[in-house]
């Protein structure tokens, strides 16, 4: 890529070009390469990366040239001399949310000529600044802060090419198989002429496998004295995970061509870890609201999804499939950043067909952020213990359907009348009832309007008795509905006492456990027998 990676730095080779980078790294990986050069000279390179934690990682890297047995004197009964370098690393990259990261680097460095040494240590550094879908990247680097020693015994340590680096990349569309990098660099060695360096490479995602084609150009100031196509570099890519194999030819003019040969093997993430990890505050909350269209086929109108992930504002992208009970793929809603806060499904598929049972399908919503966590959600659009697709009867309104479409319908809170008299010997105000979803005492909010009218009503007569009637329907054993309906009345007289200011003095609460009443139509039996009733007694 003409040696444009400071901004793209996303595997291994970052704890050389910017070691901000190793905090993209999600999985560990090892990375061998093999650079021929001209003249016989070789280059060997072998790194690690261990990521540590969620935007952590740790990268450890080898890196050894040689120059085979030379014979520079001009006499052919002279011994031949050899030089080598080799250079042992460690480097750190480090995320700070979800738009920095930081890396730092030490290695410790020998080069050897005929028979002397000298060695040294040497520091890098590395930042990273990219947007939130990781589209935009800035990279700076410097390399090489440190001395040497002289070869000669007697000499001073001399101080490494300090080398600084600017880059840009910007990546099209980079969670798609099929996708698109540009960088661009721009290179200042301490007293030597900045280069500029411009590449770019594509991946075709293909099944099971991915091709990458790369290319790009150094400009630098000595290209031409090389001549030829000096500066161009061309190259390409396989990926059949896990491994990676990468080749590039990098013409040096008349010196010659560079062959570069790099094989790469990224390892799974830890099944068993990303289960504990998930486990942790890993989960998003998913509210729907959902209404029925038509109990003969079980097809939803629509279902609303209230997304409420932790962290939104680092989450990178998101995802909800809604899948048939079968886990056939029936619709997908995507995006990158934050997610909506609520997304509506129409009960149709992806091919605008309405679903029949579409009330039994299953969802899973997940988000992932810059770190690479997942948050995910993953249930039944409703939940009805022992209730599957196949109670559906065309037409009939079984007790499984009658449930779900007790669920189903949107809550609508009533309205007090404003000439609302009491009537009756007991000067009685009878008001309508609060409705529950199965199994659950909570007060759904779309009342709380409703009530807080009630609560002026009551305030209205200080001597009333107030009594409050909590019922329940087909929900456990006689024992358990007994407890669920005085738990509705207590939530109710609670609400009174606390929201609206009422005195408790005259409130009375009192569950009555099963009973079924008020039930035209046991398609909503469940429904109004679900509830709380509050009967004002003012005489």
């Amino acid at each position: 890529m003409g040696g444009a990676f400071t901004a793209i730095a996303d595997d291994i080779s970052a704890a050389y070009w910017n070691s901000a980078g190793l905090a993209q790294l999600q999985t560990g990986e090892i990375n061998l390469l093999h650079v021929s050069y001209f003249e016989s000279i070789d280059y060997e390179f072998i790194g690690g990366a261990i990521p540590l934690a969620p935007g952590s990682t740790l990268g450890l890297t080898a890196a050894l040239d040689s120059v085979p047995s030379f014979n520079s004197t001009g006499n052919p009964t002279a011994t031949p001399g050899s030089a080598m370098d080799w250079a042992l690393g460690v480097a750190f990259g480090q995320s700070f949310g979800e738009n920095f990261s930081l890396g730092l680097g030490a290695k410790f460095v020998n080069s050897s000529l005929l028979n002397y040494d000298a060695t040294g240590e040497a520091l890098d550094a590395g930042m990273l600044l990219y947007t939130s879908d990781r589209e935009f990247t800035l990279g700076l680097s410097v390399q090489n802060i440190g001395q040497i020693s002289n070869f000669s015994q007697n000499g001073s340590a001399e101080e490494l090419p300090t080398t600084y680096r600017a880059g840009l990349a910007y990546r099209f569309d980079p969670e798609k198989p099929t996708h698109f990098v540009l960088g661009a660099d721009l290179e200042k060695p301490v007293d030597e002429d900045p280069i500029f360096h411009l590449g770019g490479e594509v991946w075709l995602g293909l099944q099971g496998i991915s091709v990458a084609f790369r290319g790009g150009y150094s400009f630098n100031p000595l290209n031409s004295d090389l001549g030829g196509n000096t500066g161009a570099s061309v190259g390409a890519g396989v990926q059949i995970a896990p491994f990676e194999f990468d080749y590039a030819l990098v013409p040096f003019g008349i010196l010659g061509d560079t062959n570069r040969f790099s094989l790469t093997y990224r390892f799974e993430e830890n099944p068993g870890q990303k289960t504990s990890t998930e486990s942790e505050n890993k989960t998003v909350a998913v509210d729907i609201k959902s209404q029925l269209s038509d109990y003969k086929t079980g097809a939803l109108k629509q279902a609303t999804f209230e997304i409420k992930p932790q962290a939104r504002t680092e989450i990178k992208n998101w995802t909800l499939e809604i899948r048939d009970p079968s886990g056939n793929l029936l619709r997908t809603y995507s995006g990158k950043g934050v997610p909506p806060k609520q997304i509506a499904w129409d009960g149709k598929d992806s091919y605008g067909n309405i679903v029949p049972g579409g009330i039994f399908a299953n969802y899973n919503f997940r988000t992932e952020d810059v770190r690479g966590q997942q948050m995910v959600s993953s249930n039944p659009l409703f939940k009805i213990s022992g209730v599957s697709g196949n109670q559906i009867t065309p037409g009939v309104m079984t007790p499984a359907l009658a449930a779900i479409l007790a669920q189903s319908q949107p809550v609508t809170a009533p309205v007090l009348p404003q000439n609302l008299e009491p009537v009756g010997v007991s000067r009685a105000f009878k008001i309508p009832s609060i409705n529950f979803t199965e199994n659950s005492s909570h007060i759904d909010s779309t009342y709380n309007d409703y009530l807080d009218s009630v609560s002026k009503l009551i305030q209205k007569y200080p001597n009333a008795r107030v009594y409050i009637e909590g019922r329940s329907f087909r929900e456990g054993t006689d024992s358990e509905a007994l407890q669920l309906s005085q738990d509705r009345a207590d939530a109710v007289l609670r609400y009174l006492v606390e929201k609206g200011k009422v005195s408790p003095e005259n409130l009375y609460a009192r569950g009555h456990g099963q009973e079924e009443i008020q039930a035209s139509d046991e398609e909503i039996a469940e429904s109004k027998n679900r509830r709380v009733d509050i009967v004002i007694l003012t005489k």
